[in-house]
């Protein structure tokens, strides 16, 4: 079964077990909505401990949870800097959305067929995600992973497709 880290508690609220959680999710209302069920594990831990959610609110960029399982300072102090996950499951997704993970490794070709290299990251910016595409004997190139640049992404061939721009290179 593969995991996706979802958010990281980042310390403890009050005394009854609430926790900060520092999210790494687009969908925090749909992954944090009471009664969901999520897992906690340390960083780079194969052990995962289910908990339930109790309840959820946004707190600015944070997001404060309480889950059924704990319900004091000393148990939820056990899992600070701990990482939340999920179970990846592709029909979460709407058609045209892609986990990022699924994207790395892919080849990247120009619309003409030129191939420019494989999508070594996906990195997160404020407007938009951009794949970070490895070439071999260059420096890598960013390429913004919106309509204006990407014509298509197809898993199935592992391939991604990108406008041909002047310049981008």
């Amino acid at each position: 079964m593969e995991y996706l880290i979802v958010g990281t508690i980042t310390k403890t609220i009050g005394l009854r077990g609430e926790v900060k959680v520092y999210p790494s999710t687009h969908f925090r209302d749909s992954r944090f909505k009471s009664g969901n069920h999520l897992f906690v594990s340390k960083p780079n831990s194969e052990e995962k401990r289910e908990l339930t959610i109790k309840s959820h609110r946004k707190n600015g960029e944070f997001d404060n949870l309480i889950f059924e399982e704990i319900s004091s300072i000393e148990e939820a102090e056990k899992i600070v800097h701990y990482d939340l996950l999920v179970t990846k499951d592709p029909s979460f997704l709407k058609k045209g959305y892609y986990y990022y993970s699924d994207l790395v490794g892919l080849d990247v070709y120009f619309d003409n067929g030129d191939y420019i290299g494989k999508i070594k990251k996906v990195e997160e910016y404020n407007s938009y995600a951009t794949f970070r595409v490895g070439r071999e004997n260059n420096k890598d190139v960013l390429i913004p992973f919106v309509k204006a640049f990407v014509k298509s992404v197809s898993l199935e061939e592992n391939k991604v497709i990108v406008n041909y721009i002047e310049g981008l290179l």
